[in-house]
């Protein structure tokens, strides 16, 4: 994966970070996650899941015996690589941000 990642990309990990999601559920996370800012259209979304997927960072996995009622819904989740780059990532906007903020004092 090229760095520094898509915001979107960035955002999508971020959203799976915590538990499993389906693509609906990964929209609404994101929407939260950046107060209304990032709005996951559903191509975009699915076009970024796929990269995500083929790049080995999320994985397709089983949706949780509570959702067992909508057989059409995919659910994701991260790969131990998934976590890594997110880690990685998060750290590079850190210090990016400190330094912008340290510039801008």
């Amino acid at each position: 994966m090229h760095r520094p990642l898509k915001p979107q990309w960035f955002q999508i990990l971020l959203a799976l970070s915590d538990k499993d999601r389906h693509g609906y559920g990964i929209q609404r996370k994101v929407l939260e996650q950046t107060d209304g800012l990032m709005r996951l259209w559903p191509t975009m979304l699915y076009r970024s899941l796929a990269k995500l997927g083929e790049g080995g960072l999320i994985v397709q996995v089983d949706p949780p015996a509570d959702d067992a009622d909508d057989e059409r819904r995919q659910y994701y989740a991260l790969t131990p690589a998934g976590r890594h780059l997110l880690t990685e990532e998060a750290q590079l906007l850190a210090r990016w941000a400190a330094a912008a903020q340290s510039g801008a004092s």
